[in-house]
């Protein structure tokens, strides 16, 4: 019996957990090493005799008065156990506690153990849980709140694109219905201007009193304002504190760090085609998170897509054509490297198409050739030939590929002139450097395709130099017109051969080509050449003199 005594003895010594013994008048029988040692400074105590329901209501603060509450209620016998978790809380680091009373009987005596156990870890893994939750309760309100605010600009700025009549209306409308969304407070669509090299807003709206003066943005002293770096990255500029960037007291407008604090600029781009820039202002920094941007940039598409489809039908119905003419100052530029093989000058005569789709363009070369440049060393190049010869001049046929012909065409560009001089004499503008160059002139549909053409061919070239920049009206029947109903009747061989048969001048006395080497040229038969040139040519007779054959019958 005595060892088993001394076994529970050197148990409680050695358990991790604080433990008392009190008795029914509060006082402290019994205490473990635990015990002593806790909150001692070295000095350790056995608090025997103390009386612990008295010291623990020296402390004026819930948790003491419900842990009395609790030991008075296990000791006048109305429960037998309580249980309740403190703080307990020291300035070096945070403590939680978990209390426990057991009510129990010696020899007939009611006797309270008491046990304090830490459960700091515990408690921190649940505030954090906790934390983690309320966190994700707010991120999941603040998302439906989003997506509430996010439905309803989609739908309304969609239907302002989708019911204007004009590009005009769909900027007023959109900039109208940004600025009504919180915390936007100030929306701008700007257009560029590719004959003073600025951008411009044409439509705006603010909130309140947000100041917007008259002004607009030049491309190349205000390169570091976001509006113009989405212009020419093509890729959406955010900028979440304007107070930590000095530039932005200079912008246009003023009001960086009062009437707003953040900045988005995203490009309005369908396609090639760069129809101008959304600028948004928002109240507060850091208001354009990941989500808000995705949600723009879907925006700036719907728009961009809008004005695209409104630029499609004006083309349809308008007169108005955009005249340019631009110099290139560039080796790699193929025409200028084929002038400069030959040690001549070359005139751009027109373009067909190959019947793998390959663009074939043609050249005027003002001497005799005899043989044909190499066509691996030429960029973009992947045949050269001559097609017809004359006494003082050749005629050749250039088969291009992933070059600045196709790209032209797929910002709808028409050209009129491409010709390039081996030698400054023959140009028309003569260089400062005096390297061979090539003059262009590129009819557009509209003012966006010129700006996004004039753009790609400054990101591919080392020099390119605005000559001529000019809208102007052409009769309603117009020769594009007409070449455009007469292609859309003819076969793809017909066009070429159309095409190759006026370009070598086979229709010329005497001729300087044969149609047996045209035939040769396509990779067809000399009667099939024939029979797809007679079929063109009735075509064409057929579009000019339209109802004017008189009636068969």
């Amino acid at each position: 019996m005595e060892h088993r005594h001394e076994l529970a003895e050197a148990t409680l010594e050695t358990l991790p957990i604080t433990v008392a013994v009190i008795d029914t008048d509060g006082e402290i029988l019994l205490t473990n090493q635990a015990w002593r040692e806790f909150g001692s400074d070295g000095n350790q105590t056995d608090h025997l005799g103390v009386d612990y329901i008295a010291t623990a209501a020296i402390d004026d603060d819930d948790h003491a008065r419900c842990a009395i509450d609790g030991l008075e209620s296990v000791i006048d016998g109305e429960q037998e156990t309580f249980s309740m978790e403190y703080p307990c809380h020291t300035p070096e680091q945070k403590q939680w506690f978990l209390m426990r009373a057991n009510r129990f009987t010696i020899d007939g005596d009611v006797r309270i153990s008491i046990v304090h156990l830490e459960i700091t870890d515990r408690k921190l893994a649940e505030l954090a849980v906790e934390e983690t939750t309320a966190e994700l309760r707010e991120e999941h309100q603040a998302l439906e709140h989003v997506l509430e605010r996010v439905d309803g600009l989609l739908r309304d700025v969609t239907d302002a694109v989708v019911g204007a009549q004009t590009r005009d209306e769909i900027e007023q409308q959109v900039c109208a219905r940004l600025t009504e969304t919180e915390p936007y407070v100030l929306a701008w669509i700007g257009r560029a201007d590719v004959t003073n090299n600025r951008l411009s807003p044409r439509e705006w709206a603010r909130s309140g009193d947000v100041p917007l003066e008259d002004g607009d943005l030049v491309l190349r002293s205000d390169a570091s304002h976001p509006a113009v770096q989405a212009l020419e990255t093509g890729e959406p500029q955010v900028l979440q504190d304007l107070e930590t960037f000095s530039e932005a007291d200079h912008w246009w407008p003023t009001g960086a760090g009062t009437a707003f604090q953040s900045v988005a600029a995203l490009p309005l781009t369908y396609g090639d085609v760069t129809y101008g820039v959304l600028v948004l202002f928002a109240s507060r920094p850091h208001a354009f998170a990941e989500r808000e941007r995705l949600v723009l940039e879907s925006l700036a598409g719907t728009i961009a897509t809008g004005m695209n489809a409104i630029e499609a039908r004006h083309m349809l119905a308008s007169d108005t054509v955009v005249e340019v003419e631009v110099e290139i100052e560039d080796p790699s530029l193929f025409v200028t490297a084929l002038a400069t093989e030959l040690e001549a000058t070359i005139t751009y005569r027109g373009l067909t198409y190959d019947k793998d789709g390959t663009p074939i363009a043609f050249f005027h070369v003002d001497r005799t050739v005899d043989t044909p440049p190499a066509a691996g060393p030429i960029e973009g190049v992947t045949d050269v030939r001559i097609l017809s010869a004359y006494d003082e001049g050749a005629l050749l046929e250039v088969a291009v590929r992933d070059s600045v012909v196709t790209a032209l065409s797929e910002h709808g560009a028409s050209l009129r002139r491409f010709d390039a001089s081996a030698s400054e004499g023959h140009t028309t503008h003569p260089t400062a450097t005096g390297e061979a160059c090539a003059d262009l002139t590129i009819d557009f549909p509209n003012g966006q395709s010129a700006r996004s053409a004039y753009d790609l061919l400054e990101q591919r070239y080392d020099t390119v130099e605005l000559i001529r920049y000019h809208e102007t009206g052409h009769p309603t029947e117009t020769p594009q017109n007409m070449a455009a109903r007469l292609e859309s009747s003819l076969t793809d061989r017909q066009l070429t051969a159309l095409r190759k048969a006026y370009f070598a001048d086979y229709f010329e006395w005497p001729r300087n080509v044969s149609g047996e080497e045209l035939a040769q040229s396509m990779d067809i038969s000399r009667s099939t050449f024939h029979q797809h040139l007679r079929t063109a040519q009735q075509k064409l007779l057929d579009e000019l003199f339209e109802g004017e054959r008189p009636d068969s019958r």
